[in-house]
């Protein structure tokens, strides 16, 4: 029975959808693998808010091709369906619910780009401190608001997590140009201090409870908004130091001309 079983699953095989590709069908309550012609292999079903059922096919070649039943069946009918050569079938209810199925093993970069195409991460702010109080001689130290970002949204009515990482900096502050997260600079001429950073963002993605996080490439570079600080020509007052003097007592610590 078994082995009858696993020729009869061999024969109705059908070639599973392209990676990362959907196509929807619709079923009745009972439809056996020729009828559907899809690949169950690891399938999994998604319910959608709107009450959409979604197939998403997994991409392990050598994961079992076999009877798939999302509000299940009995084991008596299920004997009874691979007797009759009726493999990979599906009980359905209510009849004729379109599903769509997702095959999203193997995505080509190109194809994954393409989808991540409307997804950015917030444009980053430039911060310097000190402020104020900006004059010649003044060491300023710069850093910017990128961070780790996530946003959640969905593809093909599957939902994913996008995951944008601070990689890269490329600083211009005048002439001075650093790689730092967090350069300083300083203030050596009166005037207008232009500075600009570009942030590489490397992106991950993940489709929670179907796959792992995966890498895409290249990084998506993204301009800071330009900031422009005005130097004043004011030098800061220097530590004036005091003349020691003679005393004709013992000197204590703190005391004038110690």
């Amino acid at each position: 029975m078994l082995i009858a079983a696993l020729v009869m699953i061999a024969m109705h095989q059908s070639a599973c959808p392209a990676a990362f590709s959907s196509t929807s069908t619709t079923i009745s309550a009972l439809s056996n693998s020729q009828a559907l012609s899809i690949c169950v292999a690891n399938s999994v079903l998604v319910h959608g808010v709107n009450g959409s059922l979604t197939l998403v096919v997994g991409s392990t070649s050598s994961a079992p091709r076999c009877l798939v039943y999302p509000n299940g069946l009995s084991p008596d009918l299920t004997s009874s369906l691979l007797q009759s050569g009726h493999i990979n079938c599906w009980s359905l209810y209510p009849p004729s619910q379109s599903i769509s199925i997702v095959n999203i093993g193997k995505p080509s970069t190109s194809k994954i780009q393409s989808a991540l195409k409307s997804f950015r991460p917030q444009v980053p702010v430039i911060f310097v401190s000190p402020n104020s109080g900006l004059v010649r001689g003044r060491t300023l130290t710069f850093s910017s608001s990128a961070q780790v970002e996530s946003i959640r949204s969905t593809i093909l009515n599957l939902p994913v997590v996008v995951r944008f990482t601070p990689k890269t900096y490329s600083w211009r502050i005048g002439s001075q140009v650093s790689s730092s997260p967090n350069p300083s600079y300083v203030i050596r001429d009166p005037g207008s201090l232009e500075t600009d950073l570009v942030v590489g963002f490397g992106i991950e993605y993940e489709f929670p409870g179907l796959t792992s996080w995966s890498r895409v490439s290249p990084n998506i570079f993204m301009n800071a908004i330009p900031l422009r600080l005005q130097i004043g020509d004011t030098q800061p007052p220097s530590k004036v130091r005091q003349t020691p003097r003679l005393v004709l007592r013992p000197c204590s610590p703190g005391r004038w001309g110690c």
